[in-house]
Parts: C-alpha cells; structure tokens; sequence
C-alpha cells in the first residue's frame, strides 16, 4: 500500500480550506496506479461525510485511511498516526 506523504497531505488540506470544505477523507484505492493510490475527497458536513465513508468502505477496492476537520489545526492532526476527526 502506497500512503499519501505528509507534503501531500498538506497540499490536500490546504486545497480543501481554500475551497471552503470543512471535511477531507484520504481514500485508499486498490485499482489506482501504485503510485498514485490515496486520494483525497472533499465534503461540507457530517452527514455526507459518514455517507462517504460508507460508500469507499464498502467497496472492497477502497478504504477510507483518515479524516481531516479542515477548521481544526492541521498540524496537531497530522501528529496522529491515523487521523479520524469526524464525529459519531
């Protein structure tokens, strides 16, 4: 599995905030290239992310990695080994 690196990830986060989204999933896609096989998806609230989450996971081709709150400190989540800010 090829994980997305934290420069990444960091241009992801920015993206999303710039955007005005207040969510961003990793998802983990077995059918990319190698390469190129986390992606990040975007959504503006609980809900459709929890939907989201639903939909990659129960493709057996995809996994939901991480979640980031893109109004909460970017830095102190990307300290976490697997980011999950999305509440229950």
């Amino acid at each position: 599995m090829i994980a997305a690196g934290k420069e990444e990830i960091r241009k992801w986060f920015k993206a999303g905030v710039e955007q005005g989204h207040k969510y961003m999933l990793s998802v983990y896609d077995r059918m990319e290239d190698p390469e190129e096989a986390d992606s990040a998806y975007y959504t503006d609230d609980e809900q459709e992310a929890w939907d989201m989450v639903g939909r990659f996971n129960a493709d057996e081709m995809c996994k939901v990695m991480e979640v980031y709150d893109l109004t909460a400190n970017f830095e102190k989540q990307l300290r976490v080994k697997r980011v999950w800010n999305l509440p229950e």
